[in-house]
């Protein structure tokens, strides 16, 4: 009986196409390792310049609404979520806060932070931190704030109120504030903010308490 070569020889040819020898594979692996490696310095490098870009301009933002407040003796505020920060300013005829506006107001538009980042905080007191302040600094002006809110809000605007207040007199409400990088981007340690009784903010740093 007669063997067909040709057919055989097909046979072979389709047999070899089916896969990738483990050369092959090798050697796809060793690429795909190397783009990584080469790659993913400069996503880490992203995330952190996002993160301290963050915290200098949290930093700043705190700072300048203190300033606002007691240059223009409005009563202000900020209101926080984990992602957005939103300046608000206390307006007298509605008796309740709303978001700040204006031209002349743009350095305290709110902000929304890219979804690799997240905010917590902390209110404190005054016994908390090394500094002389004035007994219950902060405090007492908030409960009083706080009272003058009831009349104009309504559910919804209790909601959004603020949860740091600035006074005309320079005081503010003591908070500790967080920024860091979330999920799988958890690569640098967060960054924290100080919030006095005074109204100064701090950016700490690493090798600070």
């Amino acid at each position: 009986m007669q063997i067909s070569t040709t057919a055989n020889c097909n046979a072979n040819a389709l047999h070899r196409a089916a896969g990738f020898t483990l050369v092959e594979i090798l050697v796809v692996v060793v690429m795909v390792a190397l783009f990584a490696a080469v790659l993913a310095p400069g996503f880490f490098l992203s995330d952190d310049r996002e993160l301290d870009q963050a915290g200098v301009w949290l930093e700043e933002l705190l700072a300048t609404v203190g300033e606002q407040s007691v240059f223009s003796g409005e009563l202000l505020g900020i209101h926080l979520t984990d992602q957005r920060i939103t300046p608000m300013r206390f307006d007298p005829e509605q008796q309740k806060f709303v978001p700040f506006g204006g031209d002349s107001r743009a350095a305290l538009e709110s902000r929304e932070f890219k979804e690799t980042l997240r905010l917590s905080w902390e209110l404190e007191t005054v016994e908390q931190h090394q500094y002389d302040a004035p007994p219950g600094a902060g405090y007492g002006l908030v409960e009083a704030a706080e009272a003058r809110l009831v009349a104009g809000e309504d559910r919804d605007d209790r909601e959004r109120r603020p949860q740091l207040f600035f006074f005309p007199s320079g005081e503010a409400t003591p908070a500790r504030l967080k920024i860091e990088l979330s999920g799988d981007h958890r690569n640098s340690a967060p960054l924290e903010i100080t919030l006095n009784a005074l109204g100064q903010a701090e950016l700490l740093k690493e090798d600070e308490p």
